[in-house]
């Protein structure tokens, strides 16, 4: 299941003083895995890109998952070249959290071509929604050709941010696996059915706690109700 990691605030000064503070902090039993690291997260400063999560990552594997440092290192290089191929693939001046965001997609095998699609969908509109939806579809193993479709479709009809998070909010309760798959595939013929009612009454906007209130008789049995958030 998709998970996001809770990431301490990390403010850059300038490459040096990143790459003094990484060496200091991430990875304290090998100086020369943290200088690495180091070196990882300046070059990515320097290119403009997010390094929150590049410093997430390593200190999840540090302090949660106990990694070798040197597959840290691995990580650290990972994380970055997936946020520049998030940038190059979300063109034009993606914002940070728009990288991130295409980031997190890549890492459930969102491919750079799924990652232009979205952006085409959307235009000029911020992708954040959008991709955090494709990313949980993925994350749900929905195909990435049937994941893009879904939220390139859902974009086009008009679905607000607020209602793609609370798709993939919903679609997250329902774990991973075929079953997942077909709840999600009812949750999002629920949406479109909102979305298709809002478009036929001239209505701009539903309360993001309305979204899912149209269930299918189809549900498989047992399937969850969708959470419903404060």
């Amino acid at each position: 299941m998709y998970c996001r990691l809770m990431v301490v605030a990390f403010v850059v000064g300038s490459s040096h003083a990143v790459a003094a503070q990484e060496n200091t902090l991430l990875i304290p039993s090998d100086r020369e895995a943290s200088a690495q690291v180091a070196s990882i997260v300046a070059s990515a400063a320097a290119a403009g890109l997010p390094t929150n999560p590049i410093v997430g990552k390593v200190r999840y594997g540090v302090n949660i998952t106990r990694s070798k440092p040197r597959d840290l290192v691995a990580a650290a290089r990972l994380v970055a070249e997936r946020l520049e191929i998030a940038r190059t693939s979300l063109e034009p001046s993606p914002s940070h959290p728009e990288i991130e965001a295409g980031a997190s997609a890549l890492a459930e095998k969102a491919t750079p071509d799924a990652l232009k699609a979205v952006r085409h969908a959307s235009g000029s509109q911020p992708v954040v929604e959008p991709l955090g939806l494709l990313t949980q579809l993925l994350a749900s193993r929905v195909s990435v050709k049937r994941a893009t479709a879904i939220v390139t479709d859902l974009i086009k009809r008009g679905a607000t941010p607020q209602q793609l998070v609370a798709l993939g909010n919903d679609v997250g309760s329902f774990g991973s696996g075929d079953a997942a798959v077909a709840a999600a595939e009812i949750r999002v013929r629920g949406l479109i059915a909102v979305l298709a009612a809002q478009g036929a009454s001239g209505t701009a906007t539903v309360a993001p706690a309305d979204a899912f209130t149209i269930k299918s008789a189809s549900a498989p049995p047992g399937t969850p109700p969708p959470p419903r958030r404060p």
